[in-house]
Formats: C-alpha cells, structure tokens, sequence
C-alpha cells in the first residue's frame, strides 16, 4: 500500500511540472513579460545582449545595447548593393524593427521565423584601445560572428564574417557606438 502511495504521489508530481519546467521558470510578474538580459556593465555583455537580442527577436535589448549616437557602417563592397555606406540610430531601429517583426520595407521578404545570431567574443587581451581624439574611453572588439534567419515558407538567408564593435562607456554603462559590418 506504501508503495503505491509513494507511486501516486509521484505520478502526481511529474503531472503538475511536465506543464512547466522547474529549472526555467516563467519571467512573468505582475501580468508583463521580463525579458532576460546581463547588465550594460562591460563590452562583452552589451554583445552578449545583442546575440539575446537578435535570438529572441527583442527590439527592446537591442535598443539597450546601442549609444544614442549609434552609426552602422556597411563593408565597403556592399555600398553599390545597399545604396550608402552608414546611417545613424533611428534608421538602424526601423531597420531591426522590420527585421523582428514586420519585414522588409518592400514586401519581399518576411520577417524570419527564427533568428540566429552567434558572435566569437574575443578574450579581453585581445580588444584594442579607440585612438581617435574623443575616444579616450572606447573600446574596439573585433569579432567573427554567424548570422542565420530561418524562414517557414522560403530559403533561409545567413551571413558570415566579421564586426568591429566600437564600445563606449557612458556613466559606467558600455554601448555599442559603431558597428563595422565587414562580413563576406
């Protein structure tokens, strides 16, 4: 009899966690959704942000990890394709927000089922001091990275290659403030 009693107890137990996992539990309080993410405190955790970011499709983290007068620059042989070799803040939101959630600008594409962003972030040694006049406090991360968006319906699109981020501090929290796009 103890044995069954243990038996169902048991039973009853698998039967109220196999609904949720114990060893990931729900971020939701108060009826809003907390999205994970490490704190601004460093250059490595502003990019491992970005991979959050882009993996779970998060406009929100991605906003966090830009300076206010964030610039993206495309690689010099994408220029003729994409029409300009840098813009600022505002068009690289809209530009994620599309990507995220609605798609591209044109129609042509929708916006990918699921996103995969993987970067190499480099050892400490290995990031260089910014030695521009007004970069005093910057840091340069090179990176190799692995950019894969999946979609349901069509081919899947991926990039490879390399970004130099350009990290600034501000009051003790690190922003990427140039983004170097020199992938293949």
């Amino acid at each position: 009899m103890r044995l069954l009693h243990r038996i169902t107890v048991l039973l009853f137990i698998l039967l109220v966690t196999a609904c949720s996992n114990p060893f990931n539990p729900s971020l939701r309080k108060g009826g809003t959704t907390r999205e994970f993410r490490y704190p601004n405190d460093s250059p490595d955790n502003v990019l491992r942000n970005l991979m959050l970011a882009y993996n779970q499709k998060s406009l929100e983290i991605y906003k966090s990890t830009l300076d206010e007068d964030f610039r993206f620059y495309v690689a010099s042989w994408n220029v003729p394709e994409v029409g300009q070799n840098w813009w600022g803040y505002e068009q690289e939101i809209e530009f994620h927000r599309n990507l995220f959630s609605h798609g591209s600008s044109d129609g042509s594409y929708p916006s990918p089922d699921k996103i995969f962003l993987n970067l190499e972030i480099p050892p400490v040694h290995m990031w260089q001091s910014d030695h521009q006049i007004g970069h005093e406090n910057w840091v340069i991360i090179y990176a190799p990275f692995h950019l894969q968006l999946s979609y349901a319906t069509r081919a899947d699109k991926g990039a490879i290659g390399f970004a130099r981020f350009h990290m600034r501090s501000v009051d003790g929290r690190w922003y990427i403030a140039k983004w170097v796009d020199e992938s293949f």
